[in-house]
């Protein structure tokens, strides 16, 4: 008899949506920033960090939704709960710890100076003197530009990466500073006809932090907890490798 109650009321239970790993995880991305995010012509958005969401959620048994959401508003609005996470090639930095609280890191990727393929920039302090530098806002690479080079440089920031682009091969900035991969991709893109990486990987642990986490509310420590589990799993069964080396040739492995 006791069974069949537990039966019966684990039955009750499902049919009132009371088991919590069936709720839908919303999570925001950029958009706007590939190859990690990036929508396509149909208006959907795809990328390393939309693939990887999906594996995750796998892993946690749970329905997730991709959006996209832009840069600035990225923090606001997951605090005002329009979405539960962030992945978004977010670095995990104590000034943004303040406001939000992060997964353990899913990947680790380091920043690239890129300048126009004639330039004589070679992405040391000295080169980058009097010059004008273009960073995404509010990020990481925007920071590194504020501590490192201060008053001896002019930084411009972008509300997306294909506008920092624009303006560098148009000759409106004397270099940019962005992810490799990012980098790489611009590069590619043209051939190195227009844009060059310069000088060695950009590193800088009090600014970049550990590496690249989901965003969460402070208060989601379940859902962290959660994250947390199914990213270690991507990273041992080789998930993430293979997830990554469909959009990079590098590691990202943290």
């Amino acid at each position: 008899m006791k069974r069949l109650v537990t039966g019966v009321a684990a039955l009750l239970l499902l049919a009132s949506g009371g088991i919590a790993a069936a709720q839908e995880i919303r999570i925001a991305t950029e958009g706007a920033y590939p190859p990690f995010n990036f929508t396509q012509p149909d208006g959907k958005v795809a990328g390393l960090e939309v693939d990887l969401a999906n594996a995750l959620c796998e892993r946690m048994k749970r329905p997730c939704t991709v959006m996209a959401q832009e840069w600035d508003g990225i923090i606001p609005g997951l605090l005002a709960k329009k979405y539960d996470a962030i992945m978004a090639t977010m670095n995990i930095t104590p000034e943004r710890a303040k406001a939000i609280g992060f997964s353990t890191p899913y990947m680790v990727v380091p920043a690239y100076f890129v300048a126009p393929a004639k330039s004589a920039i070679d992405g040391s302090p000295a080169s980058l003197r009097g010059k004008t530098i273009g960073a995404q806002v509010s990020t990481t690479h925007s920071r590194y530009v504020e501590k490192h080079l201060g008053s001896e440089a002019t930084l411009k920031t972008y509300d997306t990466a294909s506008n920092l682009l624009a303006d560098l091969k148009a000759g409106r900035i004397d270099a940019a500073i962005t992810t490799g991969a990012t980098a790489s991709d611009w590069v590619k893109g043209d051939g190195g006809k227009s844009v060059k990486l310069v000088g060695q990987p950009v590193i800088d642990a009090e600014v970049f932090g550990p590496g690249i986490g989901v965003g969460l509310r402070k208060e989601d420590e379940s859902l962290k907890q959660s994250f947390d589990e199914a990213i270690r799993a991507v990273v041992q069964d080789g998930t993430l490798a293979r997830i990554a080396a469909r959009y990079v040739d590098f590691s990202i492995t943290p």
